[in-house]
């Protein structure tokens, strides 16, 4: 229904940017599994242009599974009780003999530093719906900057001007969708993301 092609070196058809797509990042995960109570961490997406709710799942730690004693696996649920599973992988940093925590993808099992729980779909070529966690790959999400999106190309003699002068406008690239992180409820319910009720019914 959109076609892929580009203009201009920008992208035109379908497209939704990862940047507005909530992100499950690895760090998230990390301060859950270095926790030692061992309990449900939840993690909620807020929209910062109108300010509600848009993501809420709950995160807990699974143990390894038997076929992979060296890994770890968590539990994703959301509020509509869909829940899925995701393997966690400890690798080895190129300096000073550190660790850094992953997430394989379910799709492609590549380990990322963060998966996404939106895919491009619905209505309008930006429109994205919820799916599976996985990498921006699988997930068919571009970056903000891919295609020119950022360069603004004025068609008026002005704009020619300062292109000339200053070379093409760019646009602040956006930042990542990170999500809130609460150990428990009442501490979602003291920052104003939910009532205490509501809490406790999503670690449910």
């Amino acid at each position: 229904m959109y076609p892929r092609y580009t203009l201009g070196g920008k992208f035109f058809g379908r497209r939704v940017n990862c940047e507005r797509v909530p992100l499950l990042p690895a760090g998230a995960v990390s301060r859950m599994l270095g926790d030692p109570r061992r309990i449900p961490y939840l993690l909620i997406w807020r929209s910062e242009y109108d300010g509600e709710i848009k993501e809420a799942v709950r995160v807990i730690r699974l143990g390894p599974p038997p076929y992979l004693p060296e890994a770890d696996e968590i539990e994703v649920k959301r509020t509509d009780g869909s829940v899925f599973h995701i393997r966690v992988l400890k690798r080895p940093m190129p300096r000073n003999g550190g660790q850094v925590i992953l997430l394989a993808c379910p799709c492609c099992c590549v380990l990322r530093h963060a998966l996404y729980g939106w895919r491009p779909g619905g209505q309008f070529t930006t429109s994205a719906v919820t799916s599976n966690w996985q990498c921006r790959r699988c997930a068919e999400l571009r970056y903000a900057s891919e295609g020119g999106a950022l360069i603004s190309v004025g068609r008026g003699a002005i704009s020619r001007l300062l292109n000339i002068n200053f070379g093409p406008l760019r646009s602040d690239r956006p930042e990542p969708w990170y999500p809130y992180v609460f150990s428990s409820p009442s501490d979602a319910a003291a920052a104003g993301f939910c009532t205490s009720s509501d809490g406790s019914r999503s670690q449910n």
